[in-house]
């Protein structure tokens, strides 16, 4: 085995568990807030609405990469400054909730508006409806599309690089970096291939499932 492999990859073991711990922290933000606002996109009263539709609008209209320099570059001018994983992750959170939220909304209108109005002939609040009738129906539907989303916002993972964050595509580059000075080698074409073999044995089967979700549904 060459000599420079062992460095590398445990640098490169490092990227990965930060690229994880972002994707994990991110994906679970967006679902916890993302099932809410799309929730509230349903409720009867138009000024709720009308702001949260401003949120979804807003950070799914924005690309991800405009909303990191956003919060890693333009909040410390307002005096609020966050490190480089959080500023991550409340980015990748921004673009994830809203983007649930959507989803969320689509699958409940999606459920027949007769479930709707037996549950308030039966004394439901709209949270109760909401809660014990149209949710649970509605997660069927909305799963398809929210696993595509979830292997979406892991891919999008990568984009935490431009703010500095050492995630595993940010440590190949780096380790490219120091062999290229060292060396005169870059191995970059087998560290390369590591970062697109991890992100391809975690995004297939979650791809493979959603679709397979999805035929059963049909």
């Amino acid at each position: 085995m060459p000599a420079w492999v062992g460095p590398v990859a445990d640098y490169l073991a490092g990227g990965l568990r930060e690229t994880a711990l972002l994707a994990l922290v991110s994906i679970a933000a967006s679902l916890l807030v993302g099932i809410l606002l799309g929730a509230l996109l349903t409720l009867p009263g138009k000024p709720v609405r009308a702001v949260v539709r401003a949120y979804v609008e807003i950070w799914r209209g924005l690309p991800i990469i405009i909303t990191l320099f956003l919060i890693f570059f333009v909040l410390p001018i307002i005096g609020v400054r966050v490190n480089t994983f959080i500023a991550a992750a409340i980015g990748l959170s921004l673009w994830g909730s809203a983007n649930v939220a959507e989803v969320v909304r689509g699958a409940v209108q999606s459920v027949p508006r007769g479930q709707a109005e037996a549950a308030a002939a039966l004394g439901f609040s709209w949270t109760g409806r909401m809660r014990h009738v149209l949710l649970p129906q509605a997660a069927r539907r909305a799963l398809p599309p929210l696993i595509g989303l979830v292997v979406n916002l892991t891919q999008q993972t990568s984009l935490a690089a431009v703010i500095g964050l050492v995630d595993i595509l940010e440590a190949s580059q780096r380790s490219i970096e120091r062999l290229t000075l060292s060396g005169g080698s870059t191995h970059a074409v087998p560290i390369l291939g590591a970062v697109l073999a991890v992100f391809f044995v975690i995004c297939l089967p979650l791809t493979m499932l959603s679709r397979w979700y999805e035929r059963r549904l049909h």
